[in-house]
């Protein structure tokens, strides 16, 4: 991992993969950049090749089935399909100690999936079941989404800015629900709503700051900290995917291994807070030297800048003549 880098400056890969976070309303970015309320980190990308099950409704098996393998694909896993799992576990030393048992269950539950550059490759809490996710190949990083609300100083003009707070994730089965009890009545109340109250706040911006790099033998998604940020694709990745909640069962989980390498990932990623600190450091920077720019400029401006009178007469009248020549 690395130090964290403004998305402006380091990271214009990075805009593929801003579009999962927040809506359509991004502003181009100037300096640090700027971005407004813009919800989306382009399509998440999904598992593909999974068929819905005949007891879900269309738009419900669409959401579910993109995650979760049916039990006849479980049943007929290829050998080659297989021997690429169990070369895949035998990459990482966390699955050193676990039976024969555990891998072959494992290969029925894992899957390894490629991303192509710029695409999303983890959003927590998009999906009802979240996969931990051991990096084969390739180089990702990890995008973090900072809130801010914007306003000015009466005394002296300047831009403020305030972190909003962090809204705690949930999962697509809780959200589903939620949108389902409450969309006619959201739906009621933005329609009596003033046309002022329904526009989106001016002063609410978004600045993206890439914060990580994940390389092959990395591995995230166990459950750490992952408000407001996403895992995108730098260049083509093949990660392997076994879901969480399995992962943490006690068979698996010897030593506390995972929750262990999840503290691990939270103390060497820094903090909203933190990456706030920096963002607001990094502004007074690009304030002090604008202003020192245009002080020197001021001060070793020229002062005798050459105006028409104090070109000869002869020349003028000779560069008339010559243009009334080429005229004619």
């Amino acid at each position: 991992m690395h130090a964290p880098a403004y998305a402006s400056r380091a990271n214009p890969e990075a805009h593929g993969c801003l579009e999962a976070l927040h809506g359509p309303h991004h502003n181009n970015r100037a300096g640090i950049i700027e971005q407004r309320d813009r919800h989306a980190i382009g399509a998440l990308s999904l598992p593909t090749g999974f068929r819905p099950t005949p007891e879900l409704s269309t738009d419900r098996a669409r959401r579910t089935d993109r995650y979760s393998r049916p039990a006849d694909v479980l049943a007929k896993l290829t050998p080659d399909d297989r021997r690429d799992l169990l070369d895949a576990l035998a990459r990482f030393s966390y699955f050193d100690r676990w039976s024969d048992e555990q891998r072959r269950d494992c290969c029925h539950r894992a899957q390894i999936r490629r991303f192509e550059p710029d695409q999303t490759v983890f959003v927590e809490g998009q999906a009802p079941v979240n996969y931990a996710h051991f990096v084969l190949s390739g180089e990702c990083g990890l995008l973090q989404c900072l809130k801010l609300h914007r306003r000015r100083d009466r005394r002296t003009g300047a831009r403020r800015y305030r972190l909003s707070r962090a809204q705690p994730t949930e999962d697509e089965i809780t959200r589903f629900h939620r949108r389902r009890q409450q969309g006619g009545e959201d739906f009621l109340s933005a329609a009596s709503a003033p046309v002022e109250q329904r526009r989106p706040a001016a002063h609410c911006e978004c600045h993206f700051v890439d914060i990580a790099t994940y390389s092959r033998g990395s591995v995230f998604g166990v459950g750490e900290h992952m408000v407001d940020r996403a895992v995108y694709a730098r260049t083509p990745v093949r990660c392997l995917l076994v879901p969480r909640y399995w992962l943490l069962e006690k068979p698996q989980n010897r030593g506390n291994i995972w929750n262990r390498i999840r503290i691990f990932l939270e103390q060497r990623q820094p903090s909203r807070d933190r990456l706030f600190r920096w963002f607001l450091s990094e502004l007074l920077w690009h304030r002090y030297r604008r202003q020192l720019v245009d002080d020197f400029r001021l001060v070793h401006a020229p002062r005798h800048l050459p105006r028409l009178i104090d070109v000869p007469l002869v020349c003028r009248i000779a560069e008339c003549d010559v243009q009334g020549g080429r005229e004619r």
